[in-house]
């Protein structure tokens, strides 16, 4: 079987088998996603450890060290989804003439109405716990790390950006059953051309930054952070922010595709 595809079933395998308490708990909470969200990085380190070793295995992590790269990669990686995000709220209040009930975004943090300033000083603390307690680190080995070089052997970045982020997109279908909250707050169908624009960022990204495990999961927290954690609250049940989101990132995507950058 190609290594490639055996990476893509054993990663639905083990994420979808941890997440199994999901299906039978009547008190489902955010921990229960934490677990399953690791499959793609075990998926790639078994794969890894098969093909050559211990070495295969230094080799994947060791990604993790490139972090020579210009700024502009490091400032696209942190803010590129939360600009996206800002762009929505200035489209979405020309459109509907106000801003959404933006109290519900300090409630999610935990906040009141007049804590706006704390909210923005805590921001980073918020970014660096979604970053380290969710997918980022336990998805990014395996997507990223293992997938989209294997993949580019064959697919041009931008089919490669493509494939990885409708599977990506894929992999978390329990998860809109049981706890909508990991996808924030997304139905189905806006998800998965989401996701699938957010593949060929990341696959831009990756390339520019000499396939940097480090950028991909500041990218992913980035991501986590503005899409979930500030975002999902104010997603739900908006269908006209949540359309301007999806088209943002895109369009983003289409010019990211259309630039020479995105090759290899």
């Amino acid at each position: 079987m190609d290594r490639t595809i055996s990476f893509f079933v054993l990663t639905f395998l083990i994420s979808w088998t941890l997440w199994s308490p999901l299906y039978f708990s009547s008190t489902i909470s955010d921990f229960w996603a934490l677990p399953g969200a690791w499959g793609p990085t075990i998926a790639a380190i078994l794969l890894s450890y098969r093909e050559t070793g211990k070495r295969g295995v230094g080799e994947l992590l060791k990604k993790i060290r490139i972090t020579k790269v210009p700024l502009k990669y490091y400032l696209f990686a942190l803010f590129v989804f939360l600009a996206l995000g800002c762009i929505s709220l200035g489209l979405y209040t020309i459109f509907n003439g106000q801003l959404p009930n933006m109290s519900v975004v300090l409630e999610g943090m935990g906040l009141g109405n007049d804590q706006i300033i704390l909210a923005i000083v805590l921001s980073p603390v918020f970014f660096l716990i979604n970053t380290l307690i969710g997918g980022p680190i336990a998805e990014e080995f395996g997507w990223r790390g293992f997938a989209q070089p294997g993949l580019q052997k064959k697919f041009s970045p931008l089919k490669t950006g493509l494939i990885i982020g409708l599977v990506w997109s894929l992999w978390h279908l329990p998860l809109f059953v049981f706890l909508p909250k990991a996808v924030g707050q997304m139905p189905i169908f806006a998800y998965i051309p989401l996701m699938t624009g957010v593949g060929v960022i990341f696959s831009w990204l990756y390339n520019r930054t000499k396939g940097s495990m480090f950028l991909a999961i500041l990218l992913h927290g980035g991501l986590n952070f503005a899409h979930g954690f500030l975002g999902a609250d104010l997603i739900k049940g908006n269908n006209l922010l949540l359309g301007i989101q999806v088209l943002l990132v895109i369009g983003l995507a289409i010019i990211l595709a259309a630039t020479k950058s995105m090759n290899q």
